[in-house]
């Protein structure tokens, strides 16, 4: 991993206002973890620059991924940004990560997508009329139609 030097003052600008809070809470919470702060600082990065790409390209898992790592983000700077500044460079960190994530989240929608699939033509109605022949008689008025019952 590249040595980044996390907890010094190397961002400038209105970048430094959300990436120094998150530099100084992972230097002071990764100190009993096997790895370095550094390590800490760049695999952090390296997840949000997947969400971001992940998130442009429609991956519902990076989509995810970009808003945990964006609450985290938020998180981070809320707990180590300095007292009499922490509300406006959570405020700053916030702006910052709702424009990045036009990018990330290009294309969401809450709405229900409905998909209709008509296979077939559906059913014809074709109107019929039918009537019955009428029924011809005997000689001794009784139709032919009329048979009587017949036991096996």
């Amino acid at each position: 991993m590249p040595r980044v030097q996390v907890g010094a003052d190397t961002s400038h600008g209105v970048f430094a206002v959300a990436d120094q809070p998150i530099r100084t809470y992972i230097a002071a919470h990764s100190a009993a973890l096997p790895i370095s702060a550094s390590t800490v600082y760049t695999v952090w990065q390296l997840v949000g620059v997947f969400g971001l790409v992940g998130g442009f390209f429609r991956s519902s898992g990076a989509r995810l991924t970009w808003t945990a790592w964006g609450a985290a983000s938020i998180a981070m700077v809320w707990d180590a940004a300095p007292d009499e500044g922490r509300t406006i460079a959570t405020g700053l960190a916030v702006l910052t990560w709702t424009v990045a994530s036009a990018f990330a989240l290009r294309g969401l929608t809450l709405r229900p997508a409905f998909f209709t699939h008509i296979h077939n033509a559906g059913h014809q109605i074709e109107p019929h009329i039918h009537l019955p022949a009428p029924a011809a008689w005997d000689a001794d008025d009784t139709p032919d139609n009329v048979h009587p019952l017949q036991k096996h």
